[in-house]
């Protein structure tokens, strides 16, 4: 099958949720035997030339495209975060597809494209794009950001609205915001399908023994949401868990070049026994070196991918109920949910002073992710169902191994400008 997968952001290294979640989708294709053409916005922290030849491993062809410029993407009726990426319509497509995948909304832009021969028209749907700006404008640091996601918000209900109908499938990463959309658009829930967020399986984790006291928070730095949820847990329950001589927390996450990421780092270097980690490659070692992932989110939309990824690292999760939405997980079987301060440190407490509740409930919650959250069975069975055609049954198909695929370095100037294409081949 030919798929042409279009993307807001480069997905690697997978230090986000969203970019976690598009990544091993990707290669869940290109295990799948699938060919794919990828399409990335470019953004303003350039990657890296390793991680770039780490992606093109994995694709067909990788092409970079430039955004219009701020102050031509401010005053449109469309979403600003939807105008910028507005030259996707004006891309020269040359190849034809079974199946064209938007990781969002805001790459929506690329069904505009008259040049675009495809099948079928598929959206990932991470949020509820209009919900997710309304509560990040009212968590915003600053006054014109947060009229700024006001606006967005506004903007963002007749733009989900017209892109939902033009499309053939529509892959929801939250249940129960699918479940939701299927009771408000009753005509439109056929074409509207559960996709749990994406996890490519190795190996099992390892049993991890050891009597460390230290909590983890992975997250992106730039997401207003985010920021305030680490704040709660600074505020209510890292003063108490301190008075612990061998409690620590560590930080780690992206920064997506952002000024207001870079600003909560300083805040959090403040903090008496935490230690930051900003931009990491590879967070095996961070996650080895926790007992206790936590994610005290106090509003969110969709899924929160952190506390899967914590969970497929064989790490036991303390979360509130805004941090478990739409997962699945059961409170007290697969993680412990919180909603106090009260609560959520007695919930730390506990997984901290019992090893055996640590790895019985990080057993558990690990067994449910390989039940219902391995990316390829799900791929297989939704393309199956698309195109039924192109696709080999489970028994016929052989999955293919990455590519080693020759490259050139990286450069900025290797992008897409102006409607014009440049392979990156």
């Amino acid at each position: 099958m030919k798929v042409l997968l279009v993307m807001v952001e480069f997905p690697y290294p997978p230090d986000a949720g969203g970019r976690g979640d598009t990544w091993s989708r990707l290669r869940a294709l290109n295990r799948l035997g699938h060919s794919i053409d990828a399409i990335v916005m470019q953004q303003k922290l350039v990657p890296k030339n390793q991680h770039v030849a780490e992606m093109r491993r994995f694709v067909n062809s990788l092409s970079f495209v430039a955004r219009r410029p701020l102050r031509k993407s401010l005053t449109t009726t469309v979403p600003t975060m939807v105008a910028l990426n507005k030259t996707l319509a004006t891309l020269q497509l040359r190849e034809q597809y079974d199946i064209t995948l938007a990781e969002s909304e805001r790459v929506s832009s690329i069904f505009e494209n008259p040049t675009l021969h495809t099948r079928i028209r598929a959206l990932r749907v991470q949020n509820t794009e209009s919900r997710y700006m309304w509560l990040n404008a009212r968590t915003e640091e600053t006054f014109l950001r947060r009229q700024f996601c006001r606006l967005e918000a506004l903007r963002f209900v007749p733009l989900s609205r017209s892109v939902y109908r033009r499309m053939d499938s529509l892959w929801f990463i939250s249940k129960s915001e699918l479940q939701k959309f299927m009771a408000s658009s009753p005509k439109s829930a056929a074409k509207a399908v559960w996709l749990p967020a994406s996890i490519v399986f190795g190996d099992k984790p390892e049993e991890r023994r050891f009597d460390s006291k230290r909590v983890l928070w992975i997250a992106s730095l730039n997401n207003s949401l985010n920021r305030e949820g680490l704040r709660w847990y600074l505020k209510h329950i890292h003063p108490h868990l301190c008075q612990d001589p061998d409690y620590e927390l560590l930080v780690a996450g992206s920064t997506s070049g952002r000024a207001s990421a870079y600003r909560f780092v300083n805040e959090l270097q403040q903090q008496n026994r935490c230690s930051v980690h900003v931009d990491v490659d590879d967070l095996t070692d961070v996650y080895n070196g926790c007992a206790v992932f936590i994610n005290p989110m106090q509003r969110g939309t969709g899924v929160k991918v952190k506390n899967i990824h914590a969970i497929e690292r064989g790490v036991p999760v303390v979360t509130t109920s805004v941090g478990n939405d739409g997962s699945g997980f059961v409170d007290k079987e697969h993680v412990r949910v919180a909603d106090t301060p009260a609560a959520f440190e007695s919930a730390v407490s506990e997984l901290f002073n019992n090893e055996i509740l640590r790895e019985q409930m990080a057993a558990r919650a690990y067994g449910y992710l390989r039940k219902n959250y391995d990316c390829e069975a799900n791929i297989q069975r939704l393309l199956t169902s698309l195109v039924p055609e192109t696709v080999h049954s489970e028994n016929d198909r052989i999955p293919s191994c990455p590519k080693e695929v020759p490259h050139e370095p990286y450069n900025v100037s290797s992008i897409v400008a102006h409607g014009r294409s440049v392979r990156s081949e």
